[in-house]
């Protein structure tokens, strides 16, 4: 007889109060038929409209429910990470607090990591119920993580995870301010011990995305930035470019003079020239000026997440 494993479920909340209860009552039908114990781990990434007194009834109900609040906003990523380094199951999985990702699914996931993987992946097998800019923005981000991370192109990424307490403990070793969690698995878990299972994705259940544009620019920045050299390797072949034509014009320049030419002094020119190379040069101060930024974060921060307050 094969015993139930202990599993935990780590959910990011942000002003979920509306979907709280019907997310617990979902997630423990399903867990008490197939885990030995569980447990719940809620981090609210600092709602303001009443989602932790939400929190604080489902845990005084079902002391399984743990919680941890965030003095402030943070964002997903920062939050998850969190859940996962208090996760203690043998199985840990990660879901939104909208109902978007089926808790029911749970039980395939398992099953799909008993054939030996330690990351199953939930890969929405129709079109996300989100808008349709928010659908290119994702498209954009698996392209970059691709390209940046060596992601396998046939292999999708979303929220809807599980995983082994190994893989798991991988991931919550990371101790960065900037936390993205594509590349903590793809530095974490081999590439063969990944795979996607097919899942639905359901229609919000109350409200919108809290995803804006800046917020997902933002996300962006931590895998270009803090998690590749891209922006620097950029820098380096645009000087190079730049250095290039610049002695090729003043060769083009010079041979034309000594072949007899005449070259007007042109202010226009000049002036246009000096603008694009202090823009060049200001960008570039600002791409290093970033990096250096995110590195006095790291070491001035006294603590990696925000956290306000815990209830174990």
């Amino acid at each position: 007889m094969t015993t139930k494993p202990v599993i935990s479920v780590v959910v990011p909340v942000f002003r979920s109060k509306a979907t709280l209860n019907a997310l617990y009552d979902r997630v423990r039908n399903v867990l008490d038929d197939v885990a030995s114990s569980w447990e719940i781990i809620l981090v609210d990434d600092a709602s303001n409209d009443g989602t932790f007194e939400v929190m604080l009834a489902l845990h005084e109900h079902d002391s399984r429910v743990k919680l941890v609040r965030f003095a402030r906003n943070t964002g997903q990523h920062h939050a998850t990470l969190c859940g996962l380094q208090r996760a203690s199951g043998d199985y840990a999985f990660t879901l939104d607090d909208d109902l978007q990702n089926p808790p029911e699914e749970i039980p395939r996931f398992i099953e799909k990591m008993e054939e030996g993987y330690d990351m199953v992946i939930g890969k929405i097998v129709t079109s996300k119920k989100h808008s349709a800019a928010r659908n290119l923005s994702s498209r954009i981000v698996q392209w970059m993580v691709s390209r940046i991370l060596g992601k396998p192109r046939d292999l999708a990424l979303s929220s809807y995870r599980g995983m082994t307490r190994r893989a798991a403990s991988n991931m919550g070793a990371f101790t960065g301010a900037h936390a993205y969690l594509p590349a903590l698995i793809f530095a974490s878990v081999p590439i063969d011990r990944i795979t996607n299972l097919s899942v639905p994705h359901n229609e919000r259940a109350h409200g919108r995305s809290t995803y804006s544009p800046g917020r997902l620019i933002k996300l962006a920045s931590y895998l270009l930035i803090n998690h590749s050299y891209l922006p620097l390797r950029f820098m380096v072949a645009w000087g190079i470019i730049l250095s290039v034509a610049s002695l090729l014009y003043a060769v083009c320049t010079v041979s034309y003079v000594l072949l007899g030419g005449h070259m007007a002094a042109g202010w226009p020119s000049l002036a246009v020239l000096i603008s694009f190379l202090c823009g060049n040069i200001l960008l570039f101060m600002g791409i290093v000026g970033e990096y250096v930024g995110r590195l006095v974060e790291e070491h001035s921060r006294p603590q990696q997440f925000p956290i306000f307050e815990t209830h174990d």
